[in-house]
């Protein structure tokens, strides 16, 4: 099984806890280190993410992928460490002493969590030793070196521990809690004084009793889990975890969130079921639900997950024998990825349309997921448990078409069946049909399937009987249809009487923003846990994507599979090409502005400025490039930055608060000028 990564991000270069996490947890989990300070050129890709305090969480977050979970690790101090402590005389004055002031007090804080409260404890800065000469007693964390001669007794408490409640939690988070880990926390506890005291008696309490009960359950086969009377899971074993898996961790989620389809809210609403069966992604399971009384009143409930195995209700084998033709929706609103306001109201629209049985005409470009909201809306629609038949209207015309859709009778036309043979849209009976491209369909076609339409009843090719259908039509375009309308390419009736519900899938230009998320699902699929380079990253948000969502999935599968990297040249050759023909008519406009060294030199002193985390202002800019050769005034700077921030490569504060480089300015600075 492939060890979960966890990124640990400091302000800068001091990584004791690092190796601390290495040697305890190195076996289950890949650590990988980054400090600030030095610098993070790339979008941090991990499943869990650690910081010392709240004020890096605040600064760590623009390098992560989107909707990655941080965590502030505690810190606390040994026991021989807390002894030694303990024994410097109460109300006495201690300076505690580290490489920085920030640290200092980070090292106070703990002491005083821990319930150091008979000393005053004093931060000690370096600029300015002399300060703490009526101090006659420090404490250090293994900087005994930046102690002041000065100072008579010197306690070394030692590398300051990770706090075993952090530690569970880094387990908890990334589903690793078991017999082997709990172990380790055993063994970390007696080490430590723990800042959560309540903390270690709960969990020797608790996971002494939980840990027998989920190896019991570990051994059925089939998903079981416990919930406790908010709904909430408490208890699971590994089939569940594995039947779950779009979900990142299952422990507290209300039950909301793992039936979140219409047809499967009974499931989280009622107080018992016995033997009912549900379609749970696109196949029937037999659910059982049943109450747990603890002194005759509800305390939760246990619930339980089967595949069927034995076929007896006749609508299940039609459902059973519709999925053998491959007629049957796999995919969910949960399996619409993107957080844009575009695209969450697309899905809010969607499940509103679902929730009737209107016929929905969803106009969007290719590659947006036209036939995934498809069969989201008829999964989550009273429908979900008949067939879903999908048919592309561009693959066949004329009367092959029709007797696709329509099907036809023996002897209809030379070759066909002697039995003849069902049409779609009978075979969509109790369901739904989702015709992609329909406005490939001749205006011949168009009359005849205006009448199944508005009629829901058909006469097959070559037959006289009427047959009566009841199903719901999904039509989807990558046209105007409306304007094909207006230009006579398309029945003004039929549109009407498909449009009901009409549904615009956003392109992917229209919300960029879902970029960097994507990217990272895309990643999770193809089992690649890598960080992503800014300047890459900068070119895709800058790319067109006319083939939307299926074009950006090919550009991540292509580099994963081709496993150079994914370093701008290693971009799909028709990316590439756009981007050096942006480059180019950029670099054009660019020289419009002024001489290509200066431009150059200016984003340079910008770019060099944000690495030490701060802004450059037009005098500082004007001394710079003065020191360089280059001779241009305070005055002479500021219509160049004006311009350069116009085109997206700098950011212009307000007053004297200065300039600082985007990341398309980063992107223009490493390719050719």
């Amino acid at each position: 099984m492939e060890k979960p990564r966890v990124a640990i991000v400091l302000l800068r270069k001091r990584f004791h806890f690092v190796y601390q996490l290495q040697s305890l947890l190195g076996e289950y989990i890949d650590f990988i280190s980054y400090s600030i300070e030095e610098g993070i050129n790339s979008y941090i890709n991990c499943d869990l993410a650690l910081v010392p305090s709240q004020e890096v969480a605040g600064i760590v977050k623009k390098y992560l992928m989107p909707q990655t979970e941080l965590l502030v690790v505690r810190r606390t101090i040994s026991k021989n460490a807390w002894i030694k402590i303990s024994q410097i005389p109460s109300n006495t004055k201690v300076l505690v002493v580290n490489t920085y002031w920030e640290m200092s007090i980070q090292t106070i804080a703990v002491l005083y969590e821990l319930g150091l409260y008979q000393l005053e404890l004093i931060p000690f800065n370096n600029n300015q030793p002399e300060n703490y000469q009526e101090i006659r007693y420090a404490i250090t964390p293994n900087e005994r070196e930046s102690v002041p001669n000065y100072i008579e007794h010197t306690i070394d408490i030692g590398t300051r521990l990770v706090d075993v409640s952090t530690i569970f939690d880094i387990l908890h988070k990334l589903n690793l809690v078991n017999q082997v880990t709990k172990q380790l926390l055993y063994s970390h506890m007696k080490e430590m004084v723990p800042v959560s005291p309540g903390f270690v008696n709960l969990f020797y309490r608790f996971y002494d009793t939980k840990e027998d009960f989920e190896q019991l359950l570990d051994m059925i086969d089939y998903v079981v889990l416990t919930f406790d009377v908010d709904r909430r899971v408490k208890i699971y074993n590994q089939h569940a975890v594995r039947f779950f898996r779009q979900i990142p961790r299952l422990l507290d989620q209300p039950l909301e969130n793992l039936f979140t389809e219409s047809s499967t809210k009974e499931i989280c609403e009622v107080d018992e079921l016995k033997d009912a069966v549900f379609s749970l992604y696109g196949i029937y399971y037999v659910i059982n639900k049943s109450p747990i009384l603890k002194n005759g009143q509800s305390s939760g409930g246990i619930l339980t997950i089967r595949q069927c195995e034995s076929i007896q209700n006749q609508n299940i084998k039609i459902h059973e024998a519709m999925a053998g033709q491959g007629h049957i929706a796999k995919y969910t609103f949960s399996n619409i990825l993107g957080n844009h306001q575009a695209i969450r109201k697309a899905i809010f629209l969607a499940q509103k349309a679902a929730c009737t049985d209107s016929d929905i005409i969803i106009e969007a470009e290719s590659g947006t997921g036209k036939e995934l909201f498809a069969q989201a809306i008829h999964n989550y629609s009273e429908r979900c448990k008949g067939p879903f038949v999908a048919f592309n209207c561009a693959a066949l015309s004329g009367s092959l078409l029709e007797s696709e859709l329509f099907g036809y009778e023996e002897g209809a036309f030379t070759g066909a069946s002697r039995r003849g043979k069902q049409g779609l849209f009978e075979m969509a009976t109790k369901g739904t049909i989702f015709l992609d491209e329909i406005s490939e369909i001749s205006i011949e076609t168009q009359v005849k399937l205006l009448r199944v339409v508005q009629e829901r009843e058909l006469i097959r090719v070559g037959g006289t009987k009427i047959i009566p259908i009841d199903i719901r039509v999904i039509a989807a375009t990558n046209q105007n249809l409306y304007q094909m309308v207006e230009n006579k390419k398309f029945r003004m009736d039929l549109y009407f009487r498909l449009n009901v519900f009409n549904l615009r899938i956003p392109p992917l230009r229209e919300r960029k923003s879902d970029i960097s998320y994507l990217i990272k699902r895309f990643l999770e699929e193809k089992k690649v846990k890598v960080d992503f380079p800014q300047e890459t990253m900068q070119v895709l948000f800058e790319h067109q994507w006319a083939g939307n969502i299926r074009e950006l999935r090919n550009c991540i599968e292509y580099m994963a599979s081709m496993g150079e990297g994914f370093g701008v040249e290693n971009l799909p050759v028709h990316i590439l090409n756009h981007f050096h023909q942006s480059q180019q008519k950029e670099e054009k406009d660019l020289e419009k502005i002024g001489q290509m060294d200066e431009i150059r030199a200016i984003l340079k002193l910008l770019y060099e400025a944000e690495k030490d985390q701060r802004y450059i202002g037009r005098k500082e800019l004007a001394d710079k490039l003065l020191e360089q050769n280059i001779f241009l005034s305070e005055q002479s700077v500021r219509p160049i930055l004006q311009k350069l921030s116009e085109r997206g490569l700098v950011c212009i504060k307000q007053g004297r608060a200065g300039t600082k480089i985007t990341e398309r300015g980063k992107v223009r600075l490493t390719s050719e000028f």
